[in-house]
């Protein structure tokens, strides 16, 4: 008896319908969603082309400065393209390939290439804000207003590197407490080893006219001094004033410029 003989008619049965399955083995529901059949003992090989392109672009790129976001989304921005500004993740964001609007007809895109610019602290910046809220012994303190007084548009930078050298010659010394001055400036009287007393004027507060983030212009920051008379010494330190205002400025300026400088629309938020 050949083999044909021995089908029996349910595996003709099933053999007949994995063969329809087979013929048309997708089906597409109302919602869009797409199931295919696999009946047992198939499997499923990739002979797609592996040098085929993709038929959208996936390509996220982070740029350093502003310029560099710019020059990107000029060259690659169409219709589609939207600029959003997340000031929380401290990035904007260039969506070449958003979604287009109802007037040109919705439609659903890969939003897969974008361009973002992460922002960065400028040197000078961080510089500053690591001395910035502890306070500093005068040696420590005076050597780096030394090294950072380029940065400093007020009180002039004569004015504040004698303050310094006050600062390292008065090491040592039994300070009293301070009085405010009519300026604001704040005077502190301390005895030497010869006991004779003398006094030390030192500015309460300090401009500074540094870029708050990388590759960008400088602007005007104030920093309030603070003081502590200890055993151990005069203790000097600052604290930022509405920095934060400043900086959440400078970001929306950013932004802005980048939108303007693209001719895309400017959202803030996130995605």
């Amino acid at each position: 008896m050949n083999d044909t003989a021995q089908i029996s008619p349910r595996n003709a049965l099933d053999a007949g319908i994995d063969a329809a399955r087979l013929l048309k083995p997708t089906i597409t529901l109302d919602d869009g969603r797409v199931h295919a059949f696999v009946p047992s003992g198939y499997t499923l090989k990739d002979i797609s082309d592996p040098n085929a392109l993709p038929n959208f672009i996936a390509q996220t790129v982070t740029v350093d400065d502003r310029d560099s976001l710019t020059a990107y989304a000029n060259r690659f921005r169409d219709d589609r393209s939207i600029i959003v500004a997340d000031y929380d993740a401290g990035e904007i964001i260039a969506q070449l390939d958003w979604h287009q609007d109802n007037e040109r007809g919705l439609e659903r895109q890969h939003s897969s290439h974008k361009a973002t610019l992460k922002l960065r602290n400028s040197e000078e910046y961080d510089r500053w804000n690591s001395m910035e809220g502890d306070m500093h012994s005068q040696e420590e303190f005076a050597l780096f207003i030394e090294e950072n007084v380029c940065d400093v548009s007020n009180p002039d930078h004569s004015v504040l590197l004698e303050i310094c050298r006050d600062l390292e010659a008065t090491q040592g010394a039994k300070f009293r407490s301070g009085i405010r001055l009519e300026n604001g400036d704040r005077t502190f009287v301390y005895e030497d080893e010869t006991q004779v007393k003398n006094d030390l004027t030192v500015p309460t507060e300090i401009s500074l006219e540094i870029p708050l983030y990388n590759g960008e212009a400088p602007v005007k920051i104030l920093a309030k001094f603070r003081f502590r008379v200890t055993p151990s010494g005069l203790q000097l330190g600052f604290r930022w004033h509405r920095v934060e205002y400043m900086r959440q400025a400078t970001f929306r300026e950013m932004a802005v410029l980048t939108a303007d400088n693209t001719g895309l629309p400017v959202y803030f938020g996130r995605t």
